[in-house]
């Protein structure tokens, strides 16, 4: 593929050089990000779908204790999503976090294999007519059991955090023809997960009932490692982008940022507060939109003071010191918004009673 030298502005390939618009990203790159995607719904659900009847026909647990296993595991999936966007956001990236979590989803998902085929590792069989009562799992084949789902669980919460947003990654919003492909990528992300989702629960679901447990999460467990493996052979074709850092660690930073300047008096005009126009230049990555100034919760302004001109632009360093007053009034409409969710379920109970 021959370049046409044009580069996008806020983009890096794998070796840190600007992205080239004809060398990386594209639909080439997203294909292979929503395989990953792919398998990753086919595995969490062909997991968890007929898992019920795994733990009350194989391990010979209780209804109550089998049904507590799946919602806690599917529970624990979703919460990790938080601790994979914020690691993605912060300290990897999203392609690190992507082929990290995937490799411990392989792990977690093999280890349960592993515990289908190894009847030391399950309770013996027993039928219904049998004199002597089954024989429920033991305490070392329900630490294996947990281990292999949670293993799974972490590795599907920072799996599933990073997929989206590095696929939108690998389109440029700045230019229209792009712009249009990132639309429709996420109509292709959604498919594919229906796509996953419906053979979990109608292939994947057959081959445990009628094949046996160990062909259906075997298959799991290859399909995961068979994703990571297209992956990884996209590394030359992706675009990376800087870290933004989470919006939960804003939220902290402004709030420490005011807390530390409390005994500060706020300068009547908002124009000599700390703000995105006083950064210093970053070459070719973009700054944020500058956000017009509000009243509303006045003391969160503090985290803006400028102690001193001539420290200004050394002290966003240290970003617990200072913050721009964008990020004060980002931070703001999070709390607006939230306060605002209160009001109105607070409003819904009242008419109710």
């Amino acid at each position: 593929m021959n370049s046409d030298g044009k580069t996008i502005a806020d983009a890096w390939d794998y070796k840190g050089r600007s992205a080239e618009k004809s060398q990386t990203g594209g639909w080439i790159s997203a294909a292979m990000i929503l395989a990953t995607e792919a398998t990753e719904r086919l595995t969490t659900l062909g997991i968890a779908v007929n898992l019920v009847t795994y733990l009350t026909g194989t391990m010979h647990l209780g209804n109550a204790s089998s049904a507590n296993i799946v919602t806690n595991f599917l529970g624990t999936s979703f919460m990790l999503c938080l601790l994979g966007g914020f690691v993605a956001d912060t300290f990897l990236g999203r392609y690190l976090t992507i082929a990290i979590f995937a490799t411990v989803q392989a792990t977690g998902v093999t280890i349960l294999t592993i515990s289908t085929i190894f009847s030391s590792l399950h309770p013996r069989k027993c039928t219904a007519g049998s004199v002597t009562p089954c024989e429920p799992a033991s305490s070392l084949q329900l630490m294996v059991l947990y281990i292999a789902l949670y293993v799974t669980a972490l590795g599907t919460g920072g799996l599933k955090s990073s997929v989206s947003g590095f696929g939108s990654d690998q389109f440029d919003d700045t230019e229209e023809t792009e712009k249009k492909q990132m639309n429709e990528f996420f109509n292709w992300f959604f498919f594919f997960i229906s796509i996953g989702s419906l053979a979990a629960v109608t292939v994947l679901v057959y081959i445990q009932d009628n094949l046996g447990r160990e062909w259906g999460y075997g298959i799991c467990a290859c399909a995961i490692v068979f994703a990571l493996l297209v992956f990884l052979s996209g590394t030359r074709h992706y675009r990376f982008k800087k870290l933004v850092g989470s919006p939960l660690t804003q939220i902290a930073v402004v709030f420490v940022a005011a807390w530390r300047k409390r005994h500060l008096e706020l300068p009547s005009d908002s124009s000599l507060l700390f703000n995105v126009d006083d950064l210093p230049d970053q070459g070719q990555i973009k700054k944020k939109q500058r956000l017009p100034h509000s009243k509303q919760f006045g003391f969160l302004d503090k985290a803006a003071i400028k102690e001193s001109e001539t420290h200004a632009v050394t002290m966003v360093e240290k970003k617990w010191c200072l913050s721009t007053l964008t990020d004060v009034e980002e931070v703001k409409y999070v709390y607006k918004d939230k306060r605002l969710a209160e009001e109105g379920i607070q409003l819904e109970e009242d008419a109710v009673c």
